[in-house]
């Protein structure tokens, strides 16, 4: 079977140089290219355990800080990750490092470092840009939000937003009574009591201004 590696960046350009210099040095990889987070879990959904590495955007049109990528553990349980970024900061690195992630690169880097860098990835090696040590509080709260599922995870995000059950289910063409059970299994496997501390513990870990 051939491995994939699957680039997720809205930017068309970056995207593409990173996908055309992949294909030209990894003869023996395929490379997907998508613009958004719901087009990657849908390639997700499609090529499965064929993705070998997904070389994440932080920032994406319709996710932002982790988001995309508790989705995309969830959908590739046994792919590697890195996160790919136009601004290194000491806290996104720690979350990155907290969550599995592999690597950690700059967009700022030239495009052979972060070719070379997919080699040392599917060595089973790690690139960071500095020694940051992983976020305690980041890593108990990805052994939490791990437990959730998908919809779970779309629930909590609505919530951070400050929409109301009957919002939710409005969005997610859902019962009022679907999204209350929902609620009530995210406050049991965050291990909080309340909508105030879900939303807190979401936005200091899922969240990301670089």
């Amino acid at each position: 079977m051939r491995w994939t590696v699957l680039i997720v960046d809205d930017h068309p350009l970056v995207g593409q140089a990173l996908e055309l210099s992949i294909r030209s040095a990894y003869a023996h990889l395929d490379v997907a290219r998508v613009l958004s987070a719901a087009e990657a879990e849908a390639c997700a959904r499609q090529l499965g355990s064929r993705i070998k590495l997904v070389m994440l955007d932080l920032i994406l049109p319709d996710a932002t800080g982790f988001d995309a990528l508790l989705r995309l553990q969830q959908l590739l349980p046994d792919a590697d990750f890195a996160m790919v970024s136009a601004r290194i900061d000491a806290h996104s690195v720690a979350m990155a490092r907290a969550f599995g992630v592999k690597a950690y690169l700059s967009k700022a880097a030239p495009v052979e470092t972060l070719v070379n860098a997919v080699g040392d990835i599917m060595r089973g090696e790690e690139r960071f840009p500095h020694a940051t040590p992983p976020d305690p509080v980041a890593v108990d709260f990805h052994r939490r939000v791990a437990r959730l599922s998908a919809a779970q995870l779309r629930v909590l995000r609505a919530l951070a937003e400050g929409k109301l059950n009957k919002e939710i289910a409005g969005d997610m063409n859902l019962t009022e009574g679907t999204v209350k059970q929902h609620v009530s299994a995210i406050f049991k496997k965050l291990e909080v009591n309340n909508r105030s501390q879900a939303v807190l513990a979401s936005a200091q870990c899922l969240q990301s201004d670089s």
